[in-house]
């Protein structure tokens, strides 16, 4: 018996030594993979949206409109310049709404307007026509020009 060579037994059988996997170390992308990884995902996303139907925002058309029916329907401040013997005057003349008086903001005194005869009355008492002043309009400017002076002062 001491003829017969004994068999060396393996510590891992011959099936399992198959089975391992070798792992490949974790290797950090270059910066070029990273940039065409980038690239892709945005084309992806730009892709998607294209994809998707745009979607009509009612809320945002809703103020839109009301801000539209707002500045047309209401009246808008002028900057209106008149003179009386030589003196020349410059004010921001809001013509009021219905129910509401027209305004000089940066006068005490009440406007009676003639507008369409360029013609500007402006009285100390309200109700007493016999304390108007007669003033001859010069210019008139726009909503534009009367937002700039009064933030000027």
């Amino acid at each position: 018996m001491a003829n017969q060579q004994q068999k060396k037994q393996a510590l891992l059988g011959a099936t399992s030594a198959k089975k391992q996997i070798k792992r490949p170390a974790s290797k950090k992308p270059s910066p070029q993979q990273l940039q065409r990884q980038q690239q892709l995902l945005r084309q992806q996303q730009l892709a998607q949206q294209a994809e998707q139907p745009k979607k009509f925002n009612t809320k945002r058309w809703g103020s839109a409109a009301v801000l539209l029916i707002i500045a047309i329907l209401f009246p808008k401040p002028q900057l209106i310049t008149y003179e009386k013997l030589g003196m020349v005057a410059e004010s921001v003349y809001w013509p009021g709404l219905p129910g509401l008086n027209p305004v000089l903001f940066d006068s005490n005194l009440h406007p009676r307007p003639a507008l369409d005869r360029n013609t500007l009355y402006l009285c100390v008492e309200e109700n007493n026509p016999d304390s108007c002043q007669r003033y001859q309009i010069v210019a008139k400017k726009g909503f534009f020009a009367a937002m700039m002076k009064l933030i000027s002062n």
